[in-house]
């Protein structure tokens, strides 16, 4: 699924004064792919380690996510020098649904800037794109991102068990919605 319709790629960073999400930059690429080889990052994402055919292709792949429709990925920098600090990603189910991911790089975990991240690209999603609602999943282990959801004001609607490489667990379903 996703949109029937492209999505027209942020022309200005969405920025609050300490982060900003922008367009990805192929000088980004080197820093996602040193921290989609990082431990915790490959904990809760499905994603494969980005190799050298994956980043060159990279680009192209995100152009055609825009252009068709299918999900805005974007990069979280900081707002000051612009150095990627991180990941987000709406994935669109439809026209005013989509879901959103993210991912702060290991050397910038734990400064608030996913919460900060999210709030953004939702306000933009809800606001400027006109979605009626963005869903978010986390592991019910994965306390770091349960919070972001909570600090979003995100509100738990759902829960179901999956299957993993190391067992079973939960994931917790919060959606946001336009007020």
């Amino acid at each position: 699924m996703g949109r029937l319709r492209p999505i027209e790629p942020l022309s200005e960073p969405l920025a609050d004064g300490v982060v900003a999400v922008r367009f990805r930059r192929e000088s980004d690429l080197h820093a996602i792919g040193a921290a989609s080889h990082d431990s915790e990052t490959r904990r809760w994402l499905d994603d494969t380690p980005m190799d050298e055919a994956a980043r060159s292709t990279s680009m192209s792949q995100v152009e055609e996510a825009w252009r068709t429709g299918q999900a805005a990925p974007l990069v979280i920098a900081d707002a000051m020098t612009e150095e990627p600090t991180g990941i987000i990603n709406l994935q669109f189910q439809t026209d005013d649904v989509a879901t959103i991911a993210y991912s702060v790089f290991p050397a910038h975990r734990g400064r608030g800037i996913a919460p900060r991240a999210v709030q953004l690209v939702v306000a933009w999603a809800l606001y400027d794109l006109g979605l009626t609602r963005i869903l978010l999943e986390a592991a019910a282990e994965n306390t770091a991102s349960v919070r972001v959801a909570e600090k979003c004001q995100f509100q738990r609607i759902d829960s179901r068990v999956e299957a993993s490489a190391e067992g079973h667990h939960t994931m917790v379903v919060f959606a946001c919605t336009k007020n």
